[in-house]
């Protein structure tokens, strides 16, 4: 229902405030038979003005579901909509339902898309705690509250939660709901009956136990077959006498069941089809199915009956339409198919085991058919949303059907890329544990394809959660199990892409080199596999000079980037997202050669085509804006670059939460803008925050933390805290050359950083030695017209220097020449070093 079809009039209570609702969604339609409530409605409100939320729950301790928790739900959003300028319905059966309801919801509110479902849903929290919006959120059927419970507001609107489950009484004051009174009964069968008087509608609400959904699906069943109350009683009791010994009394559950089953009776004889239909019910989730979805498995093996209708649109819409009269099923606000969890529940206990096994093999066959596969395609998003509440209820992991197992594959891939990782995690560790123990079944056992996708699959899930051992030993022996398998081999396009997941995991660990090997023998499979410029090959080349970069060999990484460009600019428009993001990674390798002005001007030329591309909050429209900010920097634009770092770091935050890699590496950027602008203070406050996230997520020996440490110790200097700056070097600097080698750029920042400490103590003669073993190895590395290697230049004459030395003052003109021609002469650091200042080497390392 769109904001326009809200139906304001129907509203019997409103406040003052005329504003327009804005914001509805997800509410189911209005029933036009609710009946009485009007207490449980009153009280509800009142709950909700007193103490802003309300578990809407069932009297019993253990009582069925069908009492109308949902239906009260319902009825108080349609009745008190003018109250509210947002109304949302959240299906709440698990938490990744919960996570995509508020990250739509997030949409419609405006804020920042995120990498992660976990923070989207904290932003749209804060969001509503904290609006003056008036807001309704309605969590229906929640019943796990692990699953719902940090995932509700701090306070600023109101908030129904609907459940079966008792404990929601402990955290919140219920709302009891409990089966009608008896003149509810008599009212709700008069009117959905078929001249039924109201003596025989108190005959069938004493029958019913005045339980409101069997009340409603008796009365429907009654109408559509047209038999007689007394008639339909007779048969009710048949049934319920069959399935409950005489001398034991009934139960309500046996009510229901005998009442499913005589409705099913009905349809076996008035329509197979949708009797059929019916059962699949069984084995599907609570959440509305589509039309559309069904339809797509019209070419599934499935039972004959099914299959008739699934073929012919009219067919199905027959089959569907003969469910909803019969009261056994409803459609929502957008035509999709529902049937109540309670039925479902008593359809699995009561249709039989030939049935049974026919449903579960239907809806097995159907969720294969209309599997839209690709989920790496954002096209097929909508379909893979629509199949994940049904594949857990249906047991696809234990399905016979191969088809029906690709389905749990790709919903796994579709969860992480959708941001839900915990969520993708799960289902893959469920289908890995499971298929590890398989049988004499295509596919599964420890070694077989579809085991090993999902192992690949669940790799990638622990990695992004930060599981990184667990991660890494998973992807090393998923590729090992691929490269030796008889029926894939080291060529195979799954060991391709099992390889290609192994070197991530060892950047994460710090082992840049062993990712780099890893990398340039997949980039060699790939070369003998396909062309030079097939888009696999130059993607594989791509992550090798991703290790190019980790390791500071940035003329390398140029060469393979400025390669790829070439090769997209010869296929491609010159706005395709392939080339923008190779251009992009070539500013990065420009900024790495110190080439700063050409990396600003390309990066600024294609960042705007890239944002209009990938949207602005894209991960790699992000790590482009970070780019602009480190340029902006390294050209003296100073105030331009914090601005331009202030907002990237908002963004990453925003979408990624503070402690993700790229978060990180976006502090340190703001923190070296900061100092560069003269903002010490705040650069120190950010940096500390920086270095202690970094030891968490990495480690204390993980080079990207020490080299966020080195950036810290230039801070600590500028703020004249030299005891604690030359600590952190003493303490870092050994410990990076260890791991990287001497004659890494990062090692020859904190190198540099170190003499300087030597240096501002007195220790000139300390001072010199470390200076000039930074000038020498920089000149060898990376080349005598770096920037740094000026910078360390300057500072090795700076430390000889005095008015009487008249060489040692040549060879500091020298340097600040150097400068003024690769920087210009008018940068702030050219004109430091011609005030004779100390020049610092800050690091911005490159992401994993």
């Amino acid at each position: 229902m769109t904001d326009a079809q809200t139906p304001r009039a129907a509203t019997t209570a409103t406040v003052a405030h005329t504003d327009p609702l804005r914001i509805w969604a997800g509410v189911p339609l209005r029933n036009s038979s609710f009946t009485g409530r009007e207490i449980l409605l009153s009280t509800l409100r009142q709950a909700l003005d007193q103490q802003s939320k309300a578990s809407v729950l069932p009297h019993a301790l253990h009582g069925l579901g069908g009492v109308g928790k949902t239906q009260l739900a319902v009825e108080f959003a349609y009745r008190y909509a003018d109250r509210y300028d947002v109304v949302w319905w959240i299906p709440a059966e698990n938490q990744t339902l919960v996570l995509q309801s508020l990250r739509d919801l997030g949409r419609r509110l405006g804020t920042p898309e995120t990498a992660s479902l976990q923070q989207a849903a904290r932003l749209v929290l804060d969001r509503l705690a904290s609006s003056r919006l008036r807001w309704l959120l309605i969590y229906d059927n929640a019943n796990d509250p692990d699953d719902v419970v940090n995932f509700i507001p701090s306070g600023g609107g109101h908030i129904i939660l609907t459940s079966r489950n008792q404990t929601w009484s402990e955290l919140w004051d219920p709302i009891k709901v409990d089966v009608f009174d008896r003149d509810e009964s008599v009212e709700l069968v008069c009117k959905r009956g078929s001249e039924v008087s109201s003596a025989e509608a108190e005959q069938l609400a004493i029958r019913l136990d005045d339980l409101p959904l069997a009340l409603d699906q008796a009365a429907a069943c009654q109408a559509a077959t047209g038999m007689p109350i007394s008639q339909y009683l007779i048969r009710l009791d048949e049934h319920i006498q069959a399935l409950s010994p005489p001398e034991k009394p009934r139960s309500s559950r046996t009510t229901v069941a005998a009442l499913v089953r005589l409705t099913l009776e009905q349809l076996r004889i008035k329509s197979p089809a949708a009797s059929e239909l019916l059962e699949m019910f069984a084995f599907l989730g609570a959440e509305p199915i589509s039309r559309s979805l069904l339809h797509k498995g019209r070419d599934a093996p499935v039972s004959s009956a099914l299959g008739a209708a699934l073929r012919s649109q009219a067919g199905l819409n027959g089959a569907i339409q003969e469910l909803k009269r019969y009261g056994i099923a409803n459609f929502d606000a957008v035509r999709r198919i529902q049937v109540h969890r309670l039925f479902q529940l008593v359809l699995r206990d009561q249709i039989g085991a030939e049935a049974l096994a026919r449903s579960r093999e239907n809806v097995h066959q159907v969720l294969a058919s209309a599997n839209p596969g690709y989920p790496e395609d954002e096209k097929t998003w909508d379909g893979h949303a629509e199949i994940g509440p049904h594949i857990v209820p249906a047991g696809l992991v234990d399905s016979d059907v191969a088809g029906a197992r690709q389905v749990v594959i790709d919903q796994a891939t579709y969860l992480r890329l959708i941001g839900d990782l915990d969520g993708s995690r799960r289902l893959a560790e469920n289908a890995v544990d499971v298929w590890r123990k398989a049988e004499n079944l295509t596919g599964l056992g420890a070694d077989g394809e579809l085991t090993l996708l999902a192992g690949h699959t669940l790799a990638i899930a622990l990695r992004l959660l930060g599981f990184n051992e667990r991660a890494r030993a998973l992807a090393e022996d998923i590729y090992q199990r691929m490269r030796n398998s008889s029926e894939l081999g080291p060529d195979h396009d799954h060991t391709l892409a099992a390889a290609a997941g192994v070197p991530p995991n060892l950047r994460v660990a710090g082992l840049f080199r062993e990712a780099l090997e890893q990398d340039r023998a997949s980039a060699d499979r790939y070369r003998r596999k396909f062309d030079e410029d097939d888009p696999e090959t130059l993607g594989a080349q791509n992550n090798v000079a991703v290790d190019l970069r980790m390791l500071s060999d940035f003329p390398a990484a140029y060469e393979i980037d400025k390669a790829a460009v070439h090769a997209w600019q010869q296929t491609v428009s010159e706005n395709d997202n392939r080339l923008l993001f190779a251009q992009t990674n070539l500013a990065r390798d420009l900024y790495g050669l110190g080439r700063y002005g050409e990396a600003l001007a390309l990066q600024q030329r294609i960042l705007v085509p890239f944002r209009q591309q990938r949207g602005p909050r894209h991960q790699d429209v992000l790590l482009a804006e970070r780019t602009l900010a480190m340029t902006l920097r390294k050209v003296g634009r100073y105030a331009e670059a914090l601005t331009a770092a202030e907002q990237h770091h908002d963004d990453t935050v925003d979408r990624y939460g503070a402690e993700h890699e790229h978060s990180l590496a976006a502090a340190m950027t703001l923190a070296n803008s900061l100092r560069a602008a003269g903002e010490v203070r705040r650069a120190d406050a950010l940096a500390t925050d920086a270095v202690d996230r970094y030891q968490r997520v990495f480690g204390e020996d993980h080079p990207l933390t020490l080299s966020a440490a080195v950036n810290h110790a230039i801070v600590l200097r500028a703020l004249g805290k030299r005891d604690r700056a030359r600590q952190l070097d003493e303490d870092n600097y050994p410990r990076m050359r260890d791991t990287l080698g001497h004659q890494h750029g990062y090692v020859l920042c904190a190198l540099n950083g170190l003499a300087l400490d030597h240096a501002l103590v007195g220790d000139r003669a300390g001072a010199r030695e470390l200076f000039d073993e930074a000038l020498t190895v920089s000149r060898d590395f990376r080349g005598p017209r770096h920037p740094y290697t000026l910078a360390c230049a300057v500072n090795a004459a700076l430390a000889v220097a005095d008015d009487d030395a008249e060489a040692d003052l040549a060879r500091l003109g020298q340097a600040v020449a150097g400068l003024a021609e690769v920087l210009g002469p008018e940068h702030p650091e050219t004109r430091a070093a011609q005030q004779r200042s100390w020049a610092e080497c800050d690091i911005e390392p490159p992401p994993t």
